[in-house]
């Protein structure tokens, strides 16, 4: 494993953190929320749909969740815990699997998208990426 993948993993994760906890801000206050809306995009829209929530909590509030336990697995120290591996990869693809509903809920649902949502999608789907790539690159040794 190379000496960058514990650091992009860090940093991937702590921008999923920030975004998710502005989405989650944004959720309990939607004026201040910041996008346009035409047609496609409205994360308004997305954002206070009947999706944006999973048994009554905020799914931006999951995602805060989910990322605030990837950085601290992501930590440096962490990767020096071999079991930790599994837990990220694990992680990794509860993440994957979320995208996959919540894209499918954007454009097959709702009929809009949200461009901070998609960018906590695009993050989580290279974190994933990432972590898959160390894994096997570490097991292949």
């Amino acid at each position: 494993m190379t000496r960058r993948v514990p650091l992009l993993s860090l940093l991937l994760s702590v921008a999923g953190l920030l975004i998710s906890a502005y989405l989650t801000y944004t959720h309990f206050n939607a004026g201040a929320l910041l996008c346009s809306a035409d047609a496609v995009v409205d994360c308004e829209t997305v954002t206070t749909s009947e999706q944006s929530e999973l048994f009554g909590v905020p799914v931006a509030f999951l995602g805060l969740a989910f990322f605030a336990f990837l950085t601290v697995i992501c930590l440096p120290f962490a990767w020096r815990v071999d079991a930790l591996r599994w837990v990220r990869l694990g992680a990794a693809g509860t993440g994957v699997l979320m995208v996959v509903y919540l894209v499918a809920a954007e454009f097959l649902i709702i009929g809009k998208i949200c461009l901070w949502c998609t960018a906590v999608h695009v993050i989580t789907l290279a974190l994933a990426c990432l972590l898959v790539t160390a894994s096997l690159r570490t097991s292949s040794l």
